[in-house]
């Protein structure tokens, strides 16, 4: 699941969300929802325990474009 369907499932707040991963500001949960960035190690272990395994690591991985 990505993190911007759950924290919209959830009813939860991008600041929110900052404070509950921790080390992390609401710009940059932001970031991470419209895949401006990607978490650290750290910060994706986080965010997996804290949405009870909703949302995955590999969750923030970019599609990639098909072999041409």
């Amino acid at each position: 699941m990505k993190l911007k369907q759950y924290l919209t499932e959830k009813n939860i707040t991008p600041e929110a969300f900052a404070v509950l991963v921790g080390g992390v500001s609401e710009s940059g949960v932001r970031k991470w929802m419209y895949g401006e960035r990607v978490p650290r190690r750290e910060q994706m272990i986080a965010i997996a325990e804290k949405t009870d395994g909703l949302v995955m690591p590999n969750d923030f991985l970019l599609p990639q474009e098909p072999a041409q």
